[in-house]
């Protein structure tokens, strides 16, 4: 087999790759990953890396300061994302392998620290919404990530409760299949070329001793 550096070979491709930075650049506008819901809809909290929704009483309420984080965290991902998909492509190429490598090796495992932050992210949330609860008077014990609970609040002689209910949505769970895929590609990237891999070499001895001869 003859082997030249500028040749493309659509079998070396990374696969696993192309599939996850497609998914990633798609990921910040399938949904919100966490809700919070009070009552029968009077209040509710939607979250994601990329976005937040507040809603009560009929108002959106808007914090500039948040939206700008989620911009910036929404538009980091898609270049992630972008960067993972031309990184996959380029390994069809042995001309561009170490081009290939440092572009999946930068993208590749941000997903999974961005899931692994968020899952804290709302753990830490979980804790300050049960504590300002309480401090508004509502006896509550609300639970970790997911559930429903069921709050107290006394007023007058009267005791109101109020339903609490946490959810992880599906748009989460996407996001965990997206990173699991991404950082397969990561290993997958490290597979050897189509082909024998010892003719892949004595090419590449030839090559590098030709090269050092001129």
């Amino acid at each position: 087999m003859t082997y030249t550096g500028k040749e493309w070979t659509a079998a070396d491709c990374n696969i696993p790759g192309l599939i996850a930075g497609i998914c990633l650049i798609g990921l910040p506008f399938i949904g919100y990953w966490w809700s919070v819901r009070f009552g029968d809809g009077a209040f509710v909290l939607e979250v994601s890396p990329f976005t937040l929704g507040m809603y009560g009483f009929g108002k959106e309420f808007f914090s500039p300061l948040l939206t700008a984080v989620n911009t910036a965290i929404l538009i980091s991902i898609v270049l992630f994302g972008a960067l993972l998909f031309i990184g996959s492509v380029l390994r069809c190429s042995r001309q561009y392998r170490q081009q290939s490598d440092q572009l999946v090796g930068m993208a590749a495992k941000k997903p999974i620290w961005l899931v692994l932050f968020f899952v804290f992210s709302i753990v830490i949330s979980g804790f300050g919404i049960e504590y300002s609860l309480r401090e508004s008077g509502v006896s509550i014990s609300l639970p970790v990530i997911t559930g429903d609970a069921v709050g107290s609040i006394t007023a007058s002689g009267t005791t109101v409760q109020v339903p609490v209910s946490l959810s992880l949505n599906a748009t989460f769970w996407y996001a965990v299949v997206f990173a699991i895929i991404a950082a397969y590609a990561w290993i997958y990237q490290k597979r050897r070329y189509y082909g024998d891999p010892d003719e892949v070499f004595l090419a590449e001895t030839d090559e590098s001793g030709g090269s050092e001869q001129t």
